[in-house]
């Protein structure tokens, strides 16, 4: 799964790493190092025209009783919740490593982070939706983040990993294509995620650098 993201990489930097076209002047946003879900995030989006762009939107599906922030991959074209965002709205979301916690026992549960080596950012598999939200009676941009089976580095922690596209395969899975990526949805095994520790000290909570 994924409930925490850092996101250390400013705009100019996403915008080379996802090859962005112009229209940028309006995205504002600063390098964040504990992301959460019900924040207001860039993500990746492309267009009939096959220029890609930021658009600014909330991280998860508000629901009366909980707020979905994750979507399984697995039989995700056949969900009756996720079908239509996946087949018709789907996004990157830009990130330079992820957080996770093992369980060890009920109140000890060790932090980690999650990265891939030499490339930051990269860009986690997404999806989004239209919603309305009831406070404002305004329409808002939400997003949630692909999940598959954890791979061998996440194994150890916990048997769920947010998906992470190939910069190679970003321009097929963000195409407005009927016929779904499905292909796609498998964890990149040519750059595969490394992992430190995230240690706790005195003073708070001590990072250990993955870059």
């Amino acid at each position: 799964m994924c409930g925490r993201y850092r996101r250390r990489s400013d705009k100019q930097r996403i915008a080379e790493a996802f090859d962005l076209g112009m229209g940028l002047e309006e995205v504002f946003f600063e390098p964040e190092d504990d992301i959460a879900p019900g924040s207001v995030q860039p993500v990746v989006l492309q267009g009939q025209d096959g220029m890609r762009t930021l658009e600014m939107m909330r991280w998860g599906f508000k629901l009366q009783d909980r707020l979905l922030f994750n979507a399984r991959s697995e039989g995700i074209d056949h969900s009756k919740f996720w079908k239509e965002s996946f087949l018709e709205r789907r996004c990157l979301v830009p990130a330079d490593s992820f957080f996770e916690w093992k369980k060890v026992a009920r109140s000890k549960k060790p932090k980690y982070e999650f990265a891939i080596e030499n490339r930051h950012p990269f860009g986690m598999a997404g999806l989004w939706a239209p919603w309305k939200n009831p406070k404002t009676g305004r329409w808002e941009s939400t997003f949630a983040i692909l999940t598959g089976e954890a791979g061998p580095a996440m194994q150890p922690v916990h048997d769920r990993e947010p998906l992470i596209v190939a910069p190679r395969d970003y321009g097929k899975y963000l195409a407005p294509d009927p016929r779904p990526p499905l292909h796609l949805l498998r964890q990149d095994q040519d750059e595969p995620l490394v992992s430190q520790l995230v240690t706790a000290s005195r003073n708070g909570e001590k990072q250990i650098w993955l870059f």
